[in-house]
């Protein structure tokens, strides 16, 4: 529960020690008696004893109530000019001669203020030290601000907790580490608040919300309100009042509001009210000011005592308001739920679009407005939408009869798009849900000749357009990239026209031609983001995802693309999410990311995010995240882990990235020292990228070949990298392939200039490989600043912390695992000799004499 609160700890003690006390201020449930108990707790009983007084709301109304402990009992008889005295003597009596009093005031907010006002004289009498605390964000008695104002105090203040901080004290409490989006997800629901996280986590822990999955606590579930919180959060709406809580029930139903929205569904003195109180905040974006809640927990809170009356005379207040007001509406799926919950009525094609639009951010809800759009005679687009919203929710089976039921009624009423439209949505789920892209292929083609026989050419550009998905999504990059050519040439209607140019930019990034991808990419990100677009959140959000991975390779530092945290498994638009939480970046990319960029620890972190995240759904970057993962692993020295990993959630025929599975288990092999193995399977994975047409892919591919053996592995593939380099505009990746080429002239002078362009390019792994090889004095201080890079972002690269070479590292790797001298050299076509003298190196720099240390110190040293 202290996690983070180190400084305070000192300062508060301090201020005890040596002056007259402080007042520690802050929000309900930061702490703050937590906080006042650690400080005393280490006071040296021989100098000072603690006297601890709880003011309550039962005391408030009683004169002297919290004084009751050193006043005889509250004597009813006593004057009010001998309190300070028998308070004092009361202390005396209590602490012993010979020690200062400190008084601990808790929850001094509450003082009546007779109390307060005998607290304040004893600390400007100096007769006792008093450590005082106060909820910050009410009301608080004269006498307490004196404290701080007039008598001297140092007013500190406990802070909500930083998000770092909240997730050292969650991997605390679960004795394990937690997922990032988990301590996210924890950190926004509970605003930061220690005592609200620690509910959560023990809640979770409880009724199974939070299990260990891909070796890290996360939380499945979503968000619940505790019992002990509750009691806490009631209590602060029961001051409120009717007309307070409905304020509060608005922005509990809707997420963040305009600020005009709320205030016509509630008195502007209302809001302001609500603000001071810090129930509320606001902030500016773009034009507009929005308003939400203090933090999401609250609104759970709300929603929970939330009667339906309430609900619906809310909702209808909110429809009311947005027609009253001028200002740009709220999201549209808040508003389809508003007239849901009135009890208005909301046409099907409305349900389906706002079903549609919070897909992907509340599934729930979306299952909730496309069945209601299905029962009132949505067809084909209200089946497709609710099918969409099982299949998020895992429920995969029933999406697939609902789908086939439309498709029997399609069929049953003659109704040929509508029998295209189920058609497509059947394909889809055959190739994403089903993991047959091939088969799926199949079904499309059969249904863009049905539907050019129907006269329906908006049904066959649809199919074709998830034909062309199908083809990327299996294998096939180039036939996509022609597919996607061929029907932008067509004008297709405005759905496939994103599809097929979602699909072009991703081809295009993956043969090598990124320039043209930013291009392409950002052209289509601004036209999804015109007001008057159509385009759904996640067709926007997988623009900028496109975009993203088309500057991945061509920038240092990229942006990527953020997503929902409670979902975390599409990218999604910056848009305010109806939840009420803040984006945070979307883990596939964002692990990728920094995989490329040498930050090992925390690419397994979010690629393990993204392998839990990706296993249910549509799970389309299923096999990219695990594959980035499995690769990340064996390069970290576990390829146990990795194997476990590719076991488990196996690279299976939905991957963008061709030759993705072999190259995981090549990785793997090389970890574990079957070089030979590892050699044969990158051979493979080269080819296949070559027979897709992606040449940057196969660029990475023969960079990550060539370092398989580095000694003889550059010299091997710099013909074949020289040939990819030229194919190839992506600045980044050629930079890591024209090193290898450096490695391979064996210059060290042209090495080092190389390592300094890696460096340049945020490839710091890659550049500390290559300064290894140079082996000059300029290159041995170039190492040096990398390994402190590296040690800072990638603490679990324990060889390159203990100062080890690649190829030092490469065998004390292998000698750790049990390989004997002679293993090791037949795996590395090197002599037992030259084995024996890089393993004495790495023992003298790990400062272990024997293989039996090996293990335990590549540990410590990361």
């Amino acid at each position: 529960m202290l996690t983070g609160r180190d400084g305070l700890v000192v300062e508060a003690r301090t201020a005890l020690v040596r002056a007259d006390g402080a007042v520690l201020i802050g929000p309900a449930g930061v702490g703050r008696t937590a906080l006042a108990r650690v400080v005393v707790a280490d006071l040296p009983s021989r100098l000072f004893a603690d006297m601890w007084i709880t003011a309550t709301e039962a005391s408030k109304g009683v004169p002297f109530g919290a004084l009751g402990r050193l006043l005889s009992g509250g004597h009813p008889a006593l004057h009010p000019a001998l309190v300070h005295s028998t308070v004092l003597a009361a202390l005396a009596e209590q602490c012993g001669s010979g020690r200062t009093p400190v008084l601990v005031i808790d929850d001094a907010h509450l003082l009546d203020g007779p109390s307060a006002g005998v607290l304040l004289g004893l600390v400007q009498a100096r007769a006792v030290r008093a450590l005082v605390t106060v909820r910050s964000g009410g009301p608080v008695p004269d006498a307490v601000v004196a404290l701080w104002k007039d008598a001297g105090l140092p007013r500190l203040l406990v802070p909500a907790l930083a998000e770092d901080a909240l997730g050292s004290l969650a991997e605390e409490r679960l004795s394990g580490p937690v997922s990032r989006s988990t301590t996210q997800l924890l950190w926004q629901w509970s605003g930061g608040l220690p005592q609200l996280a620690a509910a959560l986590i023990d809640h979770g822990r409880e009724d199974g919300s939070l299990v260990r999955d891909t070796g890290q606590w996360r939380w499945r579930a979503g968000l619940a309100v505790p019992a002990q919180v509750a009691d806490l959060l009631d209590r602060e709406l029961d001051r409120v009042g009717r007309p307070g809580e409905d304020a509060l029930a608005a922005l509990a139903l809707g997420g963040p509001l305009p600020l005009s929205v709320v205030e016509a569904a509630a008195s502007p003195d209302l809001v302001a009210d609500l603000e001071e109180l810090g129930m509320v905040r606001s902030e500016q974006r773009d034009e507009q000011i929005l308003l939400r809640l203090r933090h999401p927990m609250l609104g759970a809170a709300v929603r929970r005592r939330m009667t339906p009356a309430r609900r619906q005379r809310v909702s209808a207040a909110l429809l009311a308001s947005t027609r009253r007001t001028t200002t740009r509406g709220p999201h549209a799926v808040a508003s389809a739920l508003w007239a849901v919950h009135a009890g208005q009525p909301v046409g099907p094609q409305e349900l389906v679009r706002s079903a549609n639009l919070c897909l992907y951010a509340d599934p729930a809800a979306s299952e909730q407005l496309a069945r209601r759009a299905w029962e009132r005679g949505g067809g084909a687009a209200a089946a497709v939408a609710l099918g969409s919203a099982l299949v998020e929710q895992g429920r995969t089976a029933e999406a697939y009869e609902t789908l086939i039921a439309a498709e029997r009624d399609a069929e049953a009423s003659g109704d040929r798009a509508a029998r295209v439209t189920v058609g497509v949505a059947l394909a889809g789920h055959r190739a994403w849900v089903g993991r047959e892209p091939r088969r799926a292929y199949e079904d499309l083609r059969r249904l863009c000749a049905y539907a050019e026989e129907a006269g329906d050419p908006v049904g066959r550009a649809d199919a074709a357009a998830v034909a062309v998905l199908v083809h990327l999504f299996g294998g096939e990059t180039a036939r996509a990239l022609d597919g996607a050519r061929d029907l932008l040439r067509g004008s297709p209607p405005p759905g496939a026209h994103l599809r097929a140019t979602l699909a072009s930019v991703a081809a295009l990034v993956l043969t090598g031609r990124t320039e043209q991808a930013v291009r392409v990419g950002r052209d289509l990100v601004e036209a999804v983001e015109r007001e008057e677009s159509p385009a759904l959140p996640y067709a926007r959000g997988m623009a900028r995802a496109a975009l993203a991975l088309a500057e991945l390779w061509r920038q240092p530092t990229p942006t990527g693309p953020v997503t929902d945290p409670a979902a975390g498994r599409w990218p999604l638009p910056p848009d305010p999410l109806v939840s009420g939480l803040s984006h945070t970046a979307w883990s596939v990319f964002d692990g990728y990311a920094q995989r490329v960029s040498g930050d090992r620890a925390g690419a397994i972190s979010r690629l393990r995010d993204a392998v839990a995240q990706q296993a249910e759904g549509e799970g389309l970057f299923r096999s990219e995240a695990t594959g980035w993962l499995a690769v990340t692993l064996a390069e970290d020295g576990h390829p146990d882990e990795a194997e476990a990993v590719l076991r488990e959630h196996p690279v299976d025929a939905v991957a963008l990235v061709p030759g993705l599975g072999p190259w995981a288990r090549a990785a793997v092999a090389a970890a574990a020292g079957r070089r030979a193995r590892a050699v044969q399977l990158m051979t493979e994975a080269i080819e296949v990228a070559r027979a897709s047409g992606c040449w940057l892919v196969e660029l990475g591919y023969l960079t990550y070949a060539a370092h398989l053996d580095p000694v003889a592995g550059p010299a091997r593939y710099a013909g074949r990298i020289a040939e990819a380099i030229g194919h190839v505009d992506a600045e980044r990746l050629v930079t890591a392939g024209r090193a290898v080429i450096a490695v391979a002239g064996g210059n060290p002078v042209v090495m080092l200039e190389h390592a300094y362009r890696l460096v340049d390019m945020n490839l710091n792994g890659e550049a500390l490989r290559l300064v290894d090889e140079a082996g000059t004095a300029d290159a041995a201080r170039l190492a040096v600043d990398l390994r402190i890079r590296l040690r800072a972002t990638a603490p679990g690269d324990a060889a390159a912390v203990a100062g080890l070479t690649a190829r030092e590292a490469q065998i004390a790797g292998f000698a750790a695992r049990g390989l004997s001298d002679r293993e090791i050299a037949d795996q590395l076509v090197l002599s037992v000799r030259t084995v024996q003298t890089h393993l004495g190196r790495a023992y003298r720099k790990l400062a272990v004499t024997s293989r039996r240390d090996l293990s335990g110190a590549l540990r410590l040293a990361g």
